[in-house]
């Protein structure tokens, strides 16, 4: 049951509805109309400051007419269904997924862009997930390896990490991997480029596998036919992911 009464409830929708359209209503009580603007103002300004400030990147590249059309149009036209504010932007980007802006825009990395400023966030203000008990002496082929929990492994069609906007992004389409997380001390959100392979490596091991075995079927999944190289390069990159402190020791 609504802790609010009906009345209350419809008064408080209204004014909601106002916020977000602009279509000034008549049916509000007991309210000074002459003010009414300033509610959608504060509200609106409230909302785009938000917007801005998760998708810099974003906003920077877009002329400057065409993100205030964005946004304004988003305000008005989307109900949103979090309470949480924070989460606003990720509201944005389902938007601009579904009216399918990119392709309105013809920046067809649009998406990715989005997704990967708006993961940042995600990543920086995710729940704490609680770190498995390590130990620091192991062997990093047979034992099970430890690896920070906070974290999100993403494809992405286009080199939104690693190209700007303006540096030629469209014509690079392709298949892109992307390991970001969330540092234990500092809270500091790191990015890290991965080939295919190396994603590979660390899905399984973030499944728990151990080295060997992800290499044996490495080897014949990638067709490489040298498990030496390949175990020389994983031991590279678990290296430098334990520098990078993603990589945490051995499970205990």
């Amino acid at each position: 049951m609504s802790l609010l009464k009906k009345e209350t409830y419809s008064q408080q929708s209204i004014l909601a509805d106002y916020c977000r359209t602009g279509i000034t209503p008549d049916n509000l009580i007991d309210i000074n109309k002459d003010n009414l603007y300033q509610y959608r103002r504060l509200c609106y300004n409230i909302a785009e400051d938000i917007i801005e400030t998760a998708y810099p990147i974003t906003y920077s590249f877009l002329d400057n007419e065409i993100w205030k059309d964005l946004v304004q149009t988003f305000y008005s036209e989307h109900k949103c269904q979090t309470p949480q504010v924070w989460k606003m932007p990720l509201e944005f980007y389902g938007y601009c997924k579904e009216k399918n802006i990119q392709e309105k825009l013809n920046i067809p990395f649009l998406n990715d862009l989005l997704y990967f400023e708006w993961l940042e966030l995600e990543v920086h203000t995710m729940e704490d997930i609680e770190y498995p008990k390590v130990k620091q002496e192991g062997d990093w082929v047979s034992d099970p390896i430890a690896i920070n929990p906070e974290n999100i492994l993403v494809k992405l069609e286009y080199p939104v990490h690693t190209t700007a906007p303006t540096d030629g992004l469209a014509e690079k389409k392709g298949d892109y991997f992307l390991l970001i997380y969330r540092e234990k001390e500092s809270g500091n959100v790191q990015f890290v480029d991965l080939s295919m392979f190396y994603t590979y490596i660390l899905e399984n091991l973030k499944n728990g596998a151990i080295l060997k075995d992800i290499l044996v079927e490495a080897n014949s999944l990638f067709q490489i036919n040298d498990i030496k190289l390949l175990k020389d390069r994983s031991l590279e990159f678990i290296n430098d992911l334990k520098q990078r402190n993603f990589i945490i020791g051995f499970l205990a």
